[in-house]
C-alpha cells in the first residue's frame, strides 16, 4: 500500500546500500555503466538529505539547550547520575546510567544534560528514515516523514530533555529491526542481541514490558512457532534476567517500593473517570501537534491490516501502546510523553501515505499540517532562548525553567550569613522543587530536603532525619505555605525574598523562611 515505484531506481538503489541487501550487491556490476552513473549519484546525494535534515534540527537544539533551565523530571535524571545506584524509585537506572559518563568527567550545565537527549534523538529520526524505506522504497517520502516527526511538540520536548521515554524511542526501532531480521535467520547471536535489547528496555522504563506480548504474537501470527519455541529463546530470556538483575535486586533490597510506586502511579485509585481519558487524549492533540495526531491515528487504521512485516510490528506495538494508556488514563491522568512510541511509529506512517496518495486534496493537508507544526516548533525555539514574549505577572510558562541559579545562590548567601550552633541545610514542602533545588544546589553542596508526607526517591537520597535542623524553606507564590502551621519548629523566622522576572513581569516571588530546630511536620 505504501509502495512508491515513482522513484523506483534511485531509491530502490539506496535502500540496497542502506539495507545491505545480499541480492543488491550481487546485482550491482563493480562499475556502473555511464547511463547509470548520474543515478548512482542522485541516489548519494539522497543519502545525504537525511543528515542535513537531522543535522539542522541537531544544531538548533544544540543552540537552544543552554537558554533554559532543566525542568522538574529532567533535573530529577540528571541526580540520577549524581546518587548512581542499581534502580531508583521512579524507574530503572539506564536514564541515569546515561548521563553518568558526562556527568563524572565533564560535570553539568544545561548543555551537557540535554546532549544525550540531543543525540540519541539524531539516532531516532535516522532509525525512522530507515525503517520508512524499507516500508515504502521512497526517499523523499521518507525524509519528509522524519521531518514531520522533528516538527511534534513533543517529541521535540523528548530530543532536548533526556526522560527515559527517550530512550524507548530509539530502541522500538531497533526492536523492529531486530525481530523482522530473526524472521529470516535464527542464529544465536540474533537472540543474544535480543535479549541485551529486552534488557536494556527493561532498565529504561518499566512499560517497556508492554513491548513483550505484541512481539510475541507478531511471530506467532506469522506461524512462526520454531522462532517462539526456539532454544535460543531461553537465551534471549537469560539475557534479558541479567541485564535486569540490578533492578530487582534494588527492589527486593527496599522493598519492593519502585515496583508499588508505579503500580499506584499507573493505575491511580481505580475510580474510573471519563473525563480523565478525555482529558487525557485533548493532552495529547496539544502536545504533538493537532495535525500530525490526526495524521498518526489515520497512519494507524490505515495500515491495521498490512501484513508487511515492519508495518504489522509497528502496528502491534503501537495498538499495545495507546489501548494500554487509554485504558488507564479513567483511572489516572496520562501524561503526553507516555504514550510516545504511538506517534513516533504512525505519524511517519500516515506522512508517507498521505505523500503517495494520487488525490491533491491529502497531499495539501499534509503539506499544511507539516508546515504549521514546523513554525510553531521554530518559533517555540526561539521563544525558549530569547524569551522576548510578554506575559502577566505569575503567568508566564517558564515559571518552572526559569530562576533556580538566583533561587538556590541566595539561598547560600544566607545560610554562610546565618550564625547557628545546629546544623543548616535548605527545606522544599513540594517534591516538584526538590529536584530542581537539589540540582542548582550541587556548586554549593549544601544540604536539602523535601520535606512532606509523600514516600518517594527523596527519602531514599536523604541520609539522614532533617529533625534537629535549622531549616531554610523556599515557599514559592505557586506553593505558598504557612511554615508556622506547617512545621513544628521553636521558632519562625522570615529571612527575605526574590523575586524573578521576565521583561519586567514576574515569573515567581520566592520568600526564605527559617524554621529553627524543626521538629517535624505537624498533623
Amino acid at each position: 500500500m505504501l509502495k512508491d515505484n515513482s522513484n523506483s531506481h534511485s531509491s530502490g538503489t539506496f535502500v540496497g546500500v542502506v539495507v545491505g541487501s545480499s541480492e543488491y550487491k550481487k546485482s550491482t556490476p563493480a562499475s556502473p555503466p555511464p547511463s547509470r552513473r548520474g543515478v548512482i549519484l542522485n541516489a548519494k546525494w539522497n543519502k545525504y538529505e537525511i543528515f542535513l535534515l537531522i543535522g539542522f534540527f541537531t544544531a538548533v537544539r544544540l543552540v537552544v539547550a543552554p537558554f533554559f533551565g532543566l525542568g522538574v523530571d529532567e533535573a530529577h535524571y540528571v541526580l540520577y547520575a549524581k546518587y548512581l545506584d542499581l534502580s531508583y524509585v521512579d524507574h530503572p537506572p539506564l536514564v541515569g546510567w546515561v548521563h553518568a559518563p558526562i556527568f563524572y568527567l565533564l560535570g553539568t550545565n544545561e548543555l551537557l544534560a540535554r546532549i544525550p537527549a540531543i543525540l540519541i534523538f539524531a539516532a531516532t529520526s535516522y532509525c525512522a528514515y530507515i525503517f520508512m524505506l524499507r516500508i515504502t522504497g521512497s526517499v523523499q517520502a521518507s525524509l519528509i516523514s522524519v521531518l514531520a516527526l522533528n516538527c511534534s511538540f513533543m517529541l521535540n520536548a523528548l530530543a532536548l530533555m533526556l526522560l527515559p521515554d527517550s530512550l524507548l524511542l530509539l530502541m522500538v526501532f531497533l526492536l523492529i529491526f531486530l525481530a523482522e531480521k530473526i524472521m529470516h535467520s535464527q542464529k544465536p547471536l540474533y537472540f543474544i542481541l535480543l535479549g541485551i535489547l529486552l534488557g536494556l528496555l527493561g532498565l529504561a522504563k518499566y512499560t517497556s514490558i508492554l513491548l513483550v506480548p505484541p512481539l510475541i504474537i507478531f511471530f506467532l501470527s506469522k506461524k512462526r512457532y520454531d522462532i517462539v519455541f526456539s532454544p535460543y529463546m531461553i537465551l534471549t530470556f537469560l539475557v534479558a534476567l541479567i541485564l535486569i538483575s540490578p533492578v530487582i535486586y534494588w527492589n527486593v533490597a527496599h522493598d519492593f517500593i519502585s515496583f508499588r510506586y508505579q503500580g499506584g502511579h499507573v493505575f491511580g485509585s481505580f475510580a474510573s473517570s471519563l473525563k480523565n481519558s478525555a482529558e487525557s487524549l485533548a493532552a495529547q492533540f496539544g502536545a504533538y501537534s493537532p495535525f500530525l495526531v490526526i495524521i498518526a491515528f489515520y497512519g494507524f487504521f490505515k495500515v491495521l491490516r498490512s501484513s508487511d512485516n515492519y508495518v504489522r510490528l509497528a502496528v502491534l506495538f503501537g495498538a499495545t501502546i495507546i489501548c494500554f494508556f487509554l485504558v488507564t488514563s479513567s483511572y489516572e491522568r496520562t501524561l503526553p510523553h507516555w504514550p510516545a512510541i504511538f506517534y513516533l511509529l504512525f505519524i511517519p506512517i500516515g506522512v508517507c501515505d498521505l505523500y503517495l496518495a494520487a488525490t491533491k486534496g491529502k497531499k495539501n493537508f499534509l503539506y499544511f499540517s507539516v508546515g504549521f507544526s514546523l513554525v510553531l516548533t521554530l518559533f517555540a525555539y526561539a521563544v525558549l532562548a530569547g524569551k522576548f514574549i510578554p506575559f502577566p505577572d505569575y503567568k508566564s510558562p517558564f515559571r518552572d525553567i526559569y530562576g533556580f541559579p538566583a533561587i538556590t545562590a541566595n539561598a547560600e548567601m544566607l545560610l554562610q550569613k546565618k550564625i547557628t550552633k545546629r546544623s543548616k541545610a535548605i527545606a522544599v514542602s513540594n517534591w516538584t522543587m526538590g529536584s530542581r533545588t537539589i540540582y542548582y544546589s550541587l556548586p554549593y553542596e549544601n544540604e536539602v530536603f523535601v520535606i512532606d508526607n509523600r514516600k518517594d526517591q527523596f527519602d531514599v537520597w536523604e541520609k539522614h532525619s532533617a529533625l534537629g535542623y535549622d531549616l531554610l524553606f523556599l515557599n514559592t507564590h505557586f506553593h505558598d505555605l504557612n511554615i508556622e502551621q506547617y512545621a513544628r519548629c521553636d521558632n519562625v523566622e522570615p529571612a527575605g525574598k526574590t523575586e524573578l522576572a521576565i521583561n519586567g513581569a514576574k515569573v515567581d516571588t520566592v520568600e526564605y523562611v527559617w524554621c529553627h530546630n524543626y521538629q517535624g511536620v505537624r498533623p
